[in-house]
Formats: C-alpha cells, sequence, structure tokens
C-alpha cells in the first residue's frame, strides 16, 4: 500500500518496542514512554487508515513543527541544506562573487559589489540586472534560489548576463568563485581627532581578531582617546566570540555572562582571561535589533561600568542554542539549551522570546538551578541567588553596577541614556519602497561623475541643485508620487466614506450633501498639495541620501558609511558624551539613593 512502509514499520517497532517499557514506566508515575506509545498509535491509524497516502517524512516532519510550536522561537530543525547553510553564516566564508543582491521592480538586480571581490574586480556594478545565471533565466527567481545558484566551489566559474543602464546589447561575465569573506567588522575609521568608530555586524568566527587588529591599527595611526563600538543591527552570532570580544575593554577575571539551564551542566560562569587592549573612554551603541552575542558584549560593559550605553532597548534574545547533529545525513536540531545572564544577574531574555512566557529556566521539579555565588557581582547565600532569581521574574526587578547604578531587569539592555532611532517620514519611506534613490543613480551615475570636478565621484562630492531638480522630476514622473496623498488626505477621504455610509443606514436623503462636498472638495484640493510640501520639507535628508547612494555606487560602501555617521543622531550623542569628561564620568555614576524593596547584587 506504502512504498515507503517497510521503513515506517521500522519506526513503529522501535517505538512499539519503547511502549512495553511505557506500561511500565507508567507504574513509576513516568508518563515519557506512555506518550511515545500515544503517538505510536497515532501514526498506526494514520498510515492504514487515511483516505491518501501519506509519506512518513511528511508524517515525521509535520511532528516536529508541532514540537517547535510549544518551545521557544529560537529552537529549529534544519535539513542537510539550511545545516550547510547555517554553517556557512557562522564560520564567515563561502565560495562565491561578492555581490549583494535584491529585487528592484521583480528584476534580480546586484545592490552592491563588495570590495575586493571576483565581481568587483570584473567590473560588476550597483544597479546591473542579473537576466541569466549560467543558463538559467532568473525571471521569477527568488533570491534566496538566485544565492544557491551563485555560490558554489571555489575556483569554478558561473556566467552571468547583465543589463546595465544605458547599454543597448546584454553583458556576460565569466566569474571565477572565491573563498568570500564576511566581514563581522566592516567599518573602522576616526570621527574626529580624538574619537574612533568601529562597527560590528555579527559574531563569527574571527570577529574578535578582526576587532582587535581594527582596534590596534586605530591606534597606530589616529592616536584615539576615546572610542565608540557600534553594536546596532547585530543579530548575534557565536557565544565565545561575544566573550573574547568582551575581553577587549574588561578587566582580567571579571564575569562577562554566566548561563543557566534546567540540566545542572549547562550552567557556566565565563570570565574575562586577558588585560584589556582598549582602556580608554567607550560608548557603545545598541537598538531594538541587538541581540543575543552583541547583547552579552552589551550587558557586561554596562554592568561592569567601563562605558556608556546609548540608542535603545535591545532586542531580548538571551537564550543559548546549541546545535545536535541527530543523522548522518546531515540533518541537526538547534536546541534552546539555557538562558544568558549579565554579571550583575539580568536575565537578558524578554518573556515573549521564551516559552510561555517565562523569564527563567526551572529545573523538572519547578525549583531554580541557581547555586551560591552565581551573580558574579555579589558573592552571597544560597538563600540570596534564590530571592534574586525570583526578583528576575518580575520586569521591575532592579540590579546594580559595579558602581551601584540601578539596571532593570525587563529582558534586553536599556541603554544608560536612550536616543531614539532616526524616525522617517511617510513620504520618504515611500521614496525607499520605491526605490527611487537606488534608480535615480543608476540612471545618472555617469552623468554626476562627467560634470563632479575632475571628471569622477570622490568623497567631496556634492549634489548640485541641478541634479536634485532632476532627482524632483524624476520622483514626480512616477505614478505612486504624482498621485501622492498624504496622512491627512487619506483620513479626510475615510471620513467623507464613513459620513455617507453612517446617513444612508439611517436612511437620510443626504439632505446637506452638497455643503459637505463644497467642503470636502476645498479640503482636499489644500491637502492634494501635501506632496510637493513634503518633498520639499525634506529636502535636506533627499541631498544626504542621494549623496550616500552615489557615494555608495562610484566608492563603495565604505564612503557611503563615512557619510551616513556624519548625520548619525546615536553617533553624535556619543560624540557629545564621549567629548566632554564630566558628562561622561557623570554618566556612569549612580543616582541618588532611593529606598526600594527590590533585592540586588552588592558591589565586588
Amino acid at each position: 500500500m506504502n512504498k515507503g512502509k517497510p521503513y515506517f514499520f521500522a519506526v513503529l517497532l522501535i517505538v512499539g518496542g519503547l511502549a512495553l517499557l511505557g506500561n511500565r514506566a507508567d507504574a513509576d508515575g513516568d508518563r515519557f514512554y506512555s506518550d511515545l506509545t500515544r503517538l505510536d498509535r497515532i501514526v498506526t491509524k494514520i498510515t492504514e487508515n487515511y483516505v491518501e497516502e501519506v509519506s512518513s517524512k511528511e508524517l515525521v516532519d509535520a511532528a516536529i513543527a508541532g514540537m517547535r510550536g510549544v518551545l521557544d522561537p529560537h529552537t529549529a530543525y534544519f535539513d542537510a541544506k539550511d545545516y550547510e547553510d547555517l554553517k556557512i553564516n557562522t564560520e564567515g566564508e563561502f565560495g562565491g562573487l561578492g555581490i549583494q543582491i535584491g529585487m528592484r521592480g521583480q528584476v534580480l538586480t546586484v545592490v552592491s559589489p563588495l570590495s575586493g571581490t571576483p565581481a568587483q574586480r570584473m567590473g560588476i556594478q550597483a544597479g546591473d540586472q542579473i537576466l541569466r545565471i549560467d543558463t538559467l533565466d532568473t525571471r521569477g527567481i527568488t533570491v534566496d534560489a538566485a544565492v544557491g545558484k551563485l555560490r558554489g566551489k571555489p575556483g569554478s566559474k558561473v556566467t552571468l548576463r547583465i543589463h546595465r543602464e544605458g547599454v543597448t546589447e546584454p553583458l556576460d561575465f565569466s566569474i571565477t568563485r572565491e573563498i568570500i569573506k564576511i566581514e563581522s567588522v566592516p567599518y573602522a575609521a576616526m570621527l574626529n581627532d580624538s574619537v574612533a568608530y568601529v562597527k560590528v555586524t555579527q559574531f563569527s568566527r574571527t570577529t574578535a581578531d578582526d576587532l582587535e587588529a581594527k582596534i590596534r591599527d586605530l591606534q597606530k595611526h589616529g592616536n584615539p582617546r576615546a572610542l565608540v563600538l557600534d553594536l546596532r543591527t547585530n543579530p548575534g552570532g557565536l557565544l565565545n566570540q561575544a566573550v573574547a570580544v568582551s575581553e577587549l575593554f574588561l578587566d582580567k577575571g571579571v564575569t562577562v555572562v554566566q548561563t543557566k539551564g534546567r540540566v545542572r551542566g549547562q550552567n557556566q560562569d565565563y570570565r574575562s582571561e586577558r588585560a584589556p587592549l582598549w582602556t580608554g573612554k567607550l560608548a557603545v551603541l545598541v537598538n531594538g535589533s541587538s541581540a543575543s552575542a552583541a547583547e552579552i558584549v552589551a550587558g557586561a560593559i554596562q554592568d561592569w561600568d567601563r562605558g556608556v550605553l546609548l540608542g535603545v532597548t535591545s532586542f531580548g534574545k538571551g537564550s543559548v542554542q546549541t546545535v545536535q547533529e541527530i543523522d548522518k545525513r546531515g540533518n541537526a536540531l538547534k536546541l534552546t539549551t539555557a538562558h544568558y545572564y549579565t554579571p550583575s544577574g539580568r536575565d537578558i531574555n524578554k518573556a515573549e522570546n521564551g516559552r510561555r512566557g517565562r523569564a527563567a529556566a526551572v529545573n523538572e521539579d519547578g525549583e531554580d538551578e541557581a547555586e551560591p555565588g552565581d551573580t558574579a557581582l555579589a558573592p552571597h547565600s544560597a538563600k540570596d541567588a534564590r530571592v534574586s532569581q525570583a526578583a528576575k521574574a518580575s520586569d521591575t526587578a532592579v540590579f546594580h553596577t559595579r558602581s551601584g547604578r540601578a539596571v532593570k531587569a525587563a529582558g534586553g539592555i536599556t541603554p544608560d541614556r536612550i536616543v531614539p532611532d532616526r524616525r522617517y517620514a511617510r513620504f520618504v519611506l515611500e521614496l525607499y519602497r520605491k526605490n527611487m534613490f537606488f534608480d535615480f543613480t543608476v540612471k545618472h551615475r555617469a552623468e554626476a561623475a562627467a560634470k563632479a570636478p575632475g571628471g569622477a565621484i570622490t568623497p567631496a562630492f556634492e549634489v548640485s541643485p541641478e541634479l536634485l531638480g532632476e532627482f524632483r522630476v524624476f520622483v514626480f514622473a512616477d505614478t505612486t508620487f504624482s498621485r501622492y496623498r498624504g496622512a491627512a488626505a487619506i483620513a479626510l477621504e475615510q471620513s467623507r466614506a464613513a459620513w455617507k455610509k453612517e446617513r444612508a443606514d439611517r436612511g437620510d436623503t443626504l439632505s446637506g450633501a452638497p455643503d459637505f462636498d463644497r467642503a470636502y472638495a476645498a479640503l482636499d484640493g489644500l491637502l492634494r498639495s501635501d506632496a510637493e510640501r513634503e518633498y520639499t520639507a525634506n529636502l535636506d535628508f533627499i541631498r544626504r541620501e542621494l549623496k550616500a547612494e552615489f557615494l555608495g555606487a562610484a566608492l563603495g560602501e565604505l564612503a557611503r558609511t563615512t557619510h551616513e555617521l556624519k548625520g548619525d543622531g546615536q553617533v553624535l550623542e556619543a560624540l557629545r558624551i564621549l567629548g566632554d569628561s564630566r558628562l561622561y564620568a557623570a554618566t556612569l555614576k549612580p543616582a541618588p539613593a532611593v529606598k526600594s524593596t527590590a533585592t540586588a547584587p552588592a558591589k565586588k
């Protein structure tokens, strides 16, 4: 009946054998094997009686998906291909071309070639449309599928057929794949004469070494007295790299992070094992997309008063995932086994990022697994540890840094100074959504370069009034913006529809409708000019963004980043605090004592 049945019978025999143990286990109050028996019976009924044939793989995959539904969102099952992709992302190297790609107008398009890669050396440009990958037509292809076709064994070749703006005939590029190093520390520079800046985008295999090399280079050539460490939009990565990065800033011997799980062997205390590389003033930037390993670093620096944290509260992904291979075919399970705790004892994990909102791991008897001394900043008794753990379950629990500053344990890392992320006007978001900046740059890059001093775009390039005027024409030639209506105009239209419906529902003869229509038309006409007004209101931002696009297209992402940092509000606030020694010191001092019933670790 089922061609996969011999295999399935083997599975059932195994489960059935366990079921015999289940009868015995029930007598001892252990339901594990009896629950397996229940699963065995359900599977048997489905395979024997269901109206259509169902493969064993479908049933097993569905069962796995169901199991995930009662676990936390970070537990995941990987088939062989997905597991290989996971290893590529964490190990930081793969065979490829070195291009960032995306969909622009439903066409596979090069967003940016990476500096020093095969694609960049062969002359691939931002805006190039990829029509074909070898013999595969890219119409209808997904970005993930395209990435799979572009990657391959180092030394192998792939041919791209490209459509380029201004070139009538398609261009063919035969490119040899190379190992592409994923830059986890892609940018380091001096922001001014005394403050250095480094950006860390992820925590992969070489992050700590790369960061140390960048800082040493800055020390050698820039002689900085303060450092901005940017962990914004950093999704995390390897735990050992989070510890190694923290060691660059913390004293030797102090706790960086603790992990605590249900099984006693999962409780670990990770300490700094080296002298710090950077001992000067430090500012760390985080936002709502800073997660996991990034939060470990930020939490340790905050708890030890090693630097000032700025931005907005981080994501709150404070759980440890262990990847376990489950067979010889390359399938694997990423399983949450513990939570991360900062040196003061704060659980980094937000309730919504855990299983059923639980804030702390407990053992199978429902008791806390904490042991005396688990909170690194406070050597205290087992009773104190239990009280501290209970406090962490509350969003109002308060802990203290080394100097005595109060920090809350509501999940995630809350900065010392809240500096909101940049907010974009709805009109600007529409410009981004329609790829207006990118598309305009692709069409006008050669023209802008020809009119620039020296006939080339350099870091000193400025968007001329003429170019800005051309962009305005380009924007309003688009049907989206010729019909653009602001939020007030949309609300007015909704009010008009609601007014008419309400009167119709009452059986009203719509008396007074002409007066309403005249008032509506007057307001609508006034509000329809919003698009031009919004364009003018956002002119400075539009000019900066156009410059960023032209610099990125002509000189690469480093030039773009250098420009963008000059208008970054969170970076500017970091510069202000680092440039004022009194303000910096005051930020790291505890507030005047206030009576509190919350239990928190004492200073070391």
